[in-house]
């Protein structure tokens, strides 16, 4: 049998994935885990993360000023086939506005790697990608990636999978990047 508790004192959201395999089996990994995205007012700026500890801070407040969407993308925690790492990197050249910028683009992560303004974390997650003209494969979704166009002084770019979305984000002036309508990267259903 298996047991899971968790105590909802303050919390509004909570999420817990558990896979059981068999009488007697083993735990499964859970297929993927979720970037959730946050928004900064004072900035007009979005983040996206899968790291526990930062999820955990920027929700508490820790990181002041930040606060969740209600957004989040399905990516890979974990290398398979047919799949790519995704580079993030930090800057605070724009202060007293900082950013963060991600690609799945193996030749962008280079280019990226040698500009001094930006700081490699490490590859984060694991997505797919798309063809050429910005479709993906039957199993995932487009994530369409919008850029600012450096609006406010500072880069940012945020992800999506929604195309209307997309679409009022290219209203305000932002761009649309990627393969065929913008698509960045496919992420899991």
């Amino acid at each position: 049998s298996l047991y899971v508790g968790l105590n909802f004192m303050d919390v509004t959201e909570a999420v817990a994935y558990v896979s059981v395999t068999g009488v007697g089996g083993t735990l499964a990994a859970a297929r993927f885990v979720e970037a959730v995205e946050y928004y900064h007012a004072a900035f007009d700026h979005y983040f996206i993360t899968t790291i526990p500890d930062e999820i955990a801070k920027l929700d508490t407040g820790f990181f002041v000023g930040w606060i969740r969407t209600g957004r989040s993308i399905n990516v890979h925690s974990a290398a398979s086939a047919g799949l790519v790492s995704v580079c993030r990197f930090f800057s605070a050249a724009f202060a007293p506005r900082s950013s963060h910028f991600y690609t799945a683009l193996a030749d962008e992560c280079t280019v990226v790697k040698a500009n001094p303004d930006w700081t490699f974390e490490g590859d984060v997650f694991f997505v797919g990608t798309p063809a050429p003209d910005g479709s993906c494969a039957s199993d995932t979704v487009p994530v369409y990636r919008l850029y600012n166009q450096g609006m406010g002084n500072a880069p940012n770019h945020r992800f999506t999978t929604d195309l209307q979305l997309q679409a009022q984000m290219r209203s305000l002036g932002w761009l649309a990047e990627g393969d065929g309508t913008g698509v960045s990267m496919c992420a899991a259903r």
